[in-house]
Parts: structure tokens; C-alpha cells; sequence
């Protein structure tokens, strides 16, 4: 009988120490789990920033450079006698060419970085965006008062906005899209994107996006997740595509100073 007793307080000593081992690699595991999330907004963030600083660059300085050469063009323009029509004709082609390439500068600067994000929010942004994507009706519709939100929660759904309407142009063929942002009771923002495009079949879009093809499926959902948001994607081949996000409001309002 002794002898039993011992054995078991011998087992109930070392199922303890499994516990606790087991507490201590959860702890550790959360950690991880918090520190490599931290990493990951962190690059983000970076990324964000470069983005920014470029297209600032090519706005303000490769952009006012062309504006400036096309006024020295029209200049000189002005200052060739009548007789000299060759010449004329020569500067304006250089000039069709300079403000042909203004126009992909800002087009460009717009697509690494809208000003418009920056400087009137995720409402103003989404509307330019809206309108901007050429051949494809965009249908968008917001609560009458967004609340304030954080930079990178704004910016994660401006990207997410984004991607959706890049693939619904270069992959589903879509004549229609529906972008819907809504706010649910006191602690979710919601938005919908919808197509009537060709659909897909969703695992091999993942896998596809796995594999570098260039539908932003995974990156979208991985970036979701930094927030503690929830990313769901329905579609059915023919039927078109959804694209859900729900975040939790306590990590996208603006603290307040």
C-alpha cells in the first residue's frame, strides 16, 4: 500500500511539472507569437514609409522637374522667329513627350502612395480610388461618419481596396464592383468588396498567390491578420468574388492626445 502511494504522488509530482513546463512553453510560444507579429507590422510600416518617401520624390522632384522643362520648351517656343516651323514643331513633340511622361510620374507616384490618404483619410482615398480604376464601374458605399482610425488600420484597407480592384480588372473580367463599409454595433469595422466577374476557385488562388503569381490573396490575409482582423474569401467559378474584412474596433481608433 505505501508502496502504491508513493507511486502515486511520484506520477501527481511529475504531471505537475508537465503542467508547468507546459504553462512555460505557452508563455513562451505567446511571446513569440507577439514579437514576430511586432516584426512583421514593423516591416510593414517600413515598407509603407518608402513608399511614401518615393512617391513624394517622384511628385515634388522628378514632377516639378518636368513641369519646369516643359516651361523652358514653351519659352523657347516663343522665341523662334515664324520662319523656324521645323524647330517649332521639333519642341512641341518634346514637349507632348515631357507631359506624357509627367502624367505617368503622378499616375505612378499616386499608385505607390496617394497623397489624398495622407492628407484627407481612408473616406477621401476611397472615393479617388473608386473613381480612378478606368473601364469598371465601382459602387461604394460608407456610414454616414467613419470613426477616427489609425494610419496603418486606413492604409491596410486602402491596400486591400486596392488589390481587390487590380484583380478584379486583370483577373476576373468583372463589369461591376461593390465596396462596402459598415460598422458593426460598437466594436467591428466591416468591408465588403464584391465582383460579378468570372470567379475562381479559391484554393488554387491561394496556392497561386503562394507561388508569386500576383493576385495578393495570402499577402492580404496575412496583413489582416497583424490587427487581429478576420480575412474571408468566398467565390464559386462563373459567380464572382467576396472579399470580407471584419477588424475589432478597440485597435483602429486614434488615441486620442
Amino acid at each position: 500500500m505505501e508502496t502504491d502511494l508513493t507511486a502515486v504522488q511520484a506520477l501527481n509530482r511529475r504531471i505537475d511539472e508537465l503542467m508547468r513546463q507546459h504553462a512555460a512553453l505557452l508563455t513562451q510560444l505567446q511571446q513569440d507569437q507577439r514579437r514576430t507579429r511586432h516584426l512583421a507590422r514593423s516591416v510593414w510600416r517600413i515598407e509603407e514609409e518608402a513608399r511614401r518617401r518615393i512617391a513624394r520624390e517622384l511628385h515634388d522632384g522628378v514632377g516639378q522637374n518636368l513641369v519646369a522643362l516643359m516651361r523652358q520648351l514653351d519659352t523657347i517656343a516663343a522665341q523662334l522667329p515664324p520662319v523656324a516651323a521645323q524647330g517649332r514643331g521639333g519642341l512641341l513633340r518634346a514637349r507632348e513627350l515631357a507631359q506624357a511622361t509627367l502624367d505617368d510620374t503622378r499616375s505612378l507616384s499616386r499608385l505607390l502612395r496617394p497623397q489624398i490618404l495622407d492628407d484627407l483619410g481612408l473616406e477621401a482615398a476611397l472615393r479617388w480610388l473608386a473613381r480612378s480604376v478606368d473601364g469598371l464601374p465601382v459602387e461604394l458605399v460608407l456610414p454616414e461618419q467613419l470613426p477616427p482610425l489609425d494610419d496603418e488600420i486606413a492604409t491596410l484597407l486602402f491596400r486591400v481596396a486596392q488589390e481587390a480592384l487590380s484583380n478584379a480588372v486583370r483577373h476576373a473580367a468583372a463589369s461591376h464592383v461593390r465596396i462596402v463599409v459598415s460598422l458593426r454595433g460598437t466594436g467591428q469595422l466591416r468591408m465588403d468588396i464584391a465582383d460579378d466577374g468570372r470567379g475562381c476557385d479559391l484554393d488554387a488562388a491561394l496556392a497561386a498567390g503562394r507561388d508569386g503569381q500576383g493576385n495578393g490573396l495570402g499577402g492580404m490575409r496575412d496583413r489582416v491578420n497583424l490587427f487581429d482582423g478576420r480575412l474571408n474569401l468566398q467565390s464559386i467559378p462563373g459567380k464572382g468574388f467576396n472579399i470580407c474584412i471584419e477588424l475589432p474596433l478597440r485597435t483602429i481608433a486614434r488615441s486620442e492626445p
